[in-house]
C-alpha cells in the first residue's frame, strides 16, 4: 500500500496544527478503525473538504500525524535528556539515571493523546502497513532509544556502569523505571503524585543498578 504524502506546508500553520492535534485526539479515543474524517474535520474547525484537498485518505492522514506526533514527543524528550546532569563518579550515577528515568514517564504525562493513538496501534496493529508503523518507530520510539542508549553506553564508557547488550539494557531501564507511572487498568498517565513518581522512578534505577551497576549489588543504592 502506497500512501501519498500531504503537503502540510501549503496549510496556515495555525489550520496544520489544528488538524494535527485533532486527528491525534479522535484516532486516541476512537482508534483509527472507528475515527472518522468528519469528526477529525470538526474538532480542527474545518471543513472536510479542506481536510480531503490535503489529504487524499484517512490512511495518509494518519500516518502524518501519526509521524508528527511521533517527532513532536521524542524532540521534547531528547531535549528533557540533554539538560540531565553527567555523572562523573559512581556516587553520581543515581541522579544521571534518575533524570533520565523521570523524562520518559514526562512523555506519556505530556502527551496522552499520543500515547492513547500508540495503545491503539498495538490494539488494532494489524489494520497498518508495515511503512507507516516504520516511519513511526523511527521518528519516535527509535529515537527515544537512541537517546537513553546514549546515556547507558557513557556510562559504561566511564566504567561506571556494565552493559553487555545496550539493546537490552535500554530496555530493561525503560521498563523499570516506568512500570509503576505507565497507564494501566483504570489509572491514566500521571496518576501518580510528584512524590510517589519520583519514588518509582528511583525505585526502578535501583533495580537496574543491581544488574548493571560496576560495583558489587546494592552498592549505589
Amino acid at each position: 500500500m502506497s500512501l501519498p504524502v500531504p503537503p502540510l506546508g501549503r496549510l496556515q500553520p495555525q489550520k496544520r496544527d489544528a488538524i494535527v492535534h485533532a486527528a491525534r485526539r479522535i484516532f486516541g479515543r476512537d482508534g483509527y478503525a472507528r475515527a472518522s474524517i468528519d469528526a477529525i474535520a470538526g474538532a480542527a474547525g474545518v471543513s472536510t473538504r479542506t481536510l480531503y484537498k490535503h489529504f487524499s485518505t484517512k490512511e495518509a492522514l494518519f500516518a502524518i500525524v501519526l509521524e508528527a506526533s511521533a517527532t513532536e514527543v521524542a524532540d521534547n524528550f531528547v531535549e528533557r535528556v540533554r539538560s540531565a546532569p553527567i555523572a562523573a563518579t559512581t556516587a553520581e550515577v543515581p541522579a544521571e539515571l534518575i533524570a533520565v528515568g523521570h523524562a520518559l514517564v514526562r512523555m506519556a504525562i505530556d502527551y496522552p493523546d499520543h500515547f492513547a493513538m500508540v495503545r491503539q496501534i498495538n490494539a488494532e496493529s494489524t489494520h497498518f502497513p508495515r511503512p507507516v508503523l516504520a516511519a513511526w518507530h523511527g521518528a519516535g520510539p527509535q529515537r527515544v532509544e537512541v537517546a537513553v542508549g546514549e546515556r547507558l553506553s557513557g556510562l559504561a564508557d566511564r566504567g561506571l556502569l556494565v552493559v553487555p547488550e545496550l539493546g537490552r539494557a535500554v530496555l530493561h531501564f525503560q521498563s523499570l523505571t516506568t512500570v509503576e507511572a505507565n497507564p494501566r487498568g483504570l489509572h491514566q498517565a500521571g496518576h501518580l503524585t510528584a512524590a510517589e513518581t519520583d519514588i518509582a522512578v528511583a525505585a526502578g534505577v535501583h533495580a537496574f543498578l543491581h544488574g548493571y551497576g560496576s560495583g558489587p549489588p546494592g552498592a549505589m543504592a
